[in-house]
């Protein structure tokens, strides 16, 4: 591994030094060429030089390669750009891979300890001091709070004024035999997703998502179509995970965005980590 990291920046040293050279050389050769240009004109108006019309001609071809080899640099620059630009995205990419990995490795288990203490707690038939009960209500719509609004930033791009272009939401389970969840909180863009999810809908959060402990992705990566919003059109990519804490069930984590291609297969598990600690903290509280 060692070996192979030196030999791709020796590489990337070389290339480096490649397009610099090419640079210098393009440069140089510019300006000798807009010399000669400028030469050229003063001859071709000495009414004393004798070959007055080759100096002109010598200075259209010299104005016609400078023009060329300035389009030269120009396309240079921009492969360049282009170049850094798609070098970001991947590394971008990579690091949320990452993030994901390292993320998700920790909230699943915490998620499963929270709900091992809260239950032995519960035990204990312990009441818990007034002030823990208040600390624990404050803490956890902070958390809530902070999960709805990391979903809808982390995700879909964002528009040009830096606001979010997704929205999520949180629906918790209040009636299982009815297939109801009711809307707690969301956060991104407007407009303020449905208060309750039930019927077909909610019989797909309950069995599909939530029981059957797994993500929906509605989009270009799947073809799959949201089951809550069918015929609308507002928001083409849906993501939608369960709440959970081991065989604790608090309801479904849900972040759409307008285009199809907003929202990928990566952001699944981004959010998938954001439902744990959720379902961690709601465990707790």
């Amino acid at each position: 591994m060692a070996k192979e990291a030196r030999e791709r920046g020796q590489w990337g040293g070389m290339a480096w030094l490649r397009k610099y050279w090419l640079k210098i050389f393009l440069l140089t050769l510019s300006s000798v060429l807009a010399a000669g240009v400028f030469v050229s004109s003063v001859l071709a108006g000495d009414e004393k030089f004798k070959d007055r019309d080759s100096a002109l001609w010598m200075g259209a071809a010299a104005a016609l390669v400078v023009v060329l080899v300035t389009a030269s640099e120009t396309a240079l620059n921009e492969r360049e750009k282009t170049k850094a630009r798609e070098e970001a995205r991947r590394t971008a990419g990579q690091l949320r891979l990452w993030y994901n990995d390292v993320l998700a490795d920790l909230s699943e288990p915490l998620g499963k300890l929270a709900h091992e203490y809260a239950q032995a707690y519960a035990a204990t038939t312990a009441t818990p001091p007034a002030a823990l009960t208040a600390a624990q209500s404050g803490e956890s719509t902070k958390i809530l709070r902070a999960v709805l609004v990391g979903a809808a930033t982390l995700t879909a791009p964002l528009d040009p004024a830096g606001l979010p272009t997704a929205r999520s939401a949180f629906y918790r389970l209040t009636d299982p035999t009815r297939h109801e969840f009711t809307l707690e909180d969301w956060a991104g863009r407007p407009y303020s997703p449905r208060g309750k999810i039930d019927g077909s809908a909610g019989s797909h959060f309950l069995h599909d998502v939530l029981e059957g402990r797994a993500p929906y992705h509605a989009g270009a990566d799947t073809g799959l179509v949201s089951k809550v919003d069918q015929s609308g059109a507002r928001y083409r990519s849906v993501i939608a995970v369960p709440v959970v804490a081991g065989s604790r069930e608090f309801g479904v984590l849900a972040v759409d965005a307008p285009g199809d291609t907003d929202l990928t297969t990566p952001h699944v598990r981004s959010l998938q980590s954001l439902a744990e600690f959720l379902g961690a903290t709601l465990a707790l509280a």
